[in-house]
């Protein structure tokens, strides 16, 4: 076999809803490796940036990492959820996506109810997972979250005792509607965790205010105006009772609004930290190395507009390729990105396609991908050595 004279990377991210990371990546691969001679080496790294698809894409870069299963509370107290989470052996470590204890996604009926959203199965499958496994590093990938609670509810669940003003203890999961009724907060004595934990988020909002965690994202999670109010008025008051009894501060911290304020209440755990996921990961699969050694990059993602430019995954792809040839395949792209002046970008679906283009695209986004892959074959070919 002759030497590969050209690297091709092929690193997509998920098409949320409808592809992984690791459907696209094979598509793209199967579709490359049918029409370019052997000398060209394809190297695939399906990637995520801490949210969808992460611990798929994780798990399929190192076979080290292996899944195990835990039984928790859902976003809503009394219904119960299947997740899983992942541990390295070799490294002492496991990953958990908060997202499949307290995700929007597992709302019972589907039905958005921003005021009782707990995130109280998140600080069970965290307790489940250092019990089982004990591991050195820890961390949590945040985002996707329905609730706005402060984290309290995970805390909650990893012993921090909630007091109300009778000073009796609240059994009842914590959330965003009920945090006032806290009246005195307990902070354990013993650590549940003697490792390190990392936050990972590329949320840089704070906890509290215009920019925090109730202002900009309970929305998106169906609170109302009046909610929303009533979101910040919880999460202020817990605040002042969390430094109260501990005496940290981390509502300013960048991240600390993430995930309802999950971050915060996280990073309020010894040895704990908030990182960026998508660069987290993109050193978890040695993304900087493979894109400095390839001599033209492939991305893409379910849509990609200014969000892409802010700690997504494919935004730092196309930063980091540089002066590189990239091809940005993606369902739906906005207009007017400055970032794409030098980039390929192959949209599914346009703009101007009318609403029966979309659907199909969606029914069968394979097929969509495959006839973009063709539109793009004669720019690849006058790209080639």
């Amino acid at each position: 076999m002759s030497k590969p004279s050209y690297r091709i990377l092929i690193a997509p991210a998920c098409f949320k809803g409808s592809l992984s990371a690791h459907q696209v990546a094979a598509l793209v691969h199967g579709f490359l490796a049918e029409r370019l001679p052997e000398n060209i080496l394809l190297d695939c790294c399906p990637v995520a940036d801490g949210g969808d698809d992460t611990l798929a894409v994780l798990q399929g870069a190192d076979s080290g990492f292996q899944a195990y299963e835990a039984n928790i509370t859902g976003p809503i107290a009394g219904f119960k959820t299947q997740a899983h989470y992942l541990y390295h052996a070799a490294r002492k470590m496991v990953v958990i996506e908060a997202a499949q204890a307290h995700g929007l996604t597992l709302l019972p009926g589907g039905e958005l109810r921003p005021l009782q959203a707990t995130s109280y199965g998140v600080g069970e499958l965290i307790r489940q997972a250092v019990h089982t496994c004990d591991p050195e590093t820890l961390v949590i990938t945040v985002g996707g979250s329905a609730s706005t609670d402060g984290g309290m509810g995970a805390l909650q669940a990893l012993g921090v005792e909630f007091l109300d003003k009778q000073d009796r203890l609240i059994q009842e999961p914590l959330c965003g509607g009920n945090l006032k009724q806290v009246h005195r907060v307990v902070w354990p004595r013993r650590e549940m965790f003697h490792g390190q934990l990392l936050i990972a988020t590329d949320v840089v909002n704070p906890l509290l205010g215009k920019t925090g965690a109730a202002a900009v994202f309970a929305p998106q999670k169906g609170a109302t105006p009046k909610q929303c109010a009533e979101l910040e008025k919880g999460l202020a008051h817990i605040h002042r009772l969390i430094v109260r009894a501990c005496g940290t501060d981390c509502a300013t911290l960048p991240g600390a609004g993430a995930a309802g304020g999950l971050a915060y209440g996280l990073r309020l755990l010894p040895r704990s930290g908030i990182v960026s996921g998508s660069n987290w990961v993109a050193g978890q699969l040695g993304l900087g190395r493979r894109i400095e050694a390839a001599d033209l990059v492939i991305t893409g993602e379910g849509r990609l507009d200014a969000t892409s430019f802010q700690g997504k995954a494919t935004g730092n792809i196309l930063v980091w390729a540089d002066q590189k040839p990239v091809f940005f395949f993606c369902g739906q792209v906005a207009n007017h990105l400055s970032q794409l002046a030098d980039v390929s970008v192959f949209p599914l679906v346009r703009a101007d396609d009318p609403a029966d283009v979309l659907q199909a695209a969606m029914e069968n986004p394979t097929a969509a991908l495959a006839r973009q892959l063709e539109a793009a074959w004669p720019r690849w070919q006058a790209l080639l050595p």
